[in-house]
């Protein structure tokens, strides 16, 4: 299993999986497929530099994912454009309107783990469940994780 670490600071939510940044996972995971797309629409940026858009992603605002929200336990407190009933969005456009270029998962809560799998981007149809997770919590350490930034948050605001 998976260890998980939610972090506040600046007013950002920052998320670690076995102390790596989440973003750089999703990062590493869609470069395949910038790669992919660029060469496959190399004609349209033949005059240009082609798109970034892998990792193009940014945590959340802690009002949205801090405790005692629920929404890293699979009730969003948000919902982006061409989300499924089952989906969470995990990560938000960095353009700062988080549903418009969202990273999507399903997550699934036992009573002993927490799961994230069927990762996606929600404008393109690349299939992240080969190069991404799926990642397994102990519900005990990951609820440990999220009730700790209820403390963090208090430590932020003074």
């Amino acid at each position: 299993m998976q260890e998980i670490e939610f972090r506040l600071g600046d007013g950002e939510h920052w998320i670690l999986i076995d102390g790596v940044p989440f973003l750089d996972l999703v990062r590493e995971a869609e470069l395949p497929y910038e790669r992919y797309e660029q060469l496959e629409r190399a004609e349209e940026f033949a005059s240009e530099r082609p798109p970034q858009l892998a990792g193009q992603y940014s945590y959340f605002m802690e009002r949205w994912t801090g405790w005692p929200t629920r929404h890293y336990l699979g009730e969003p407190v948000a919902v982006a454009y061409n989300q499924e009933d089952d989906e969470t969005m995990l990560l938000g456009c960095n353009c700062g309107t988080a549903e418009c270029w969202a990273l999507l998962a399903r997550i699934d809560v036992t009573d002993t783990e927490v799961r994230w799998s069927r990762f996606r981007n929600n404008h393109r149809d690349w299939d992240l469940s080969l190069t991404l997770g799926p990642f397994a919590f102990s519900r005990r350490q990951y609820e440990q994780a999220l009730h700790a930034t209820a403390y963090q948050g208090l430590q932020f605001r003074r």
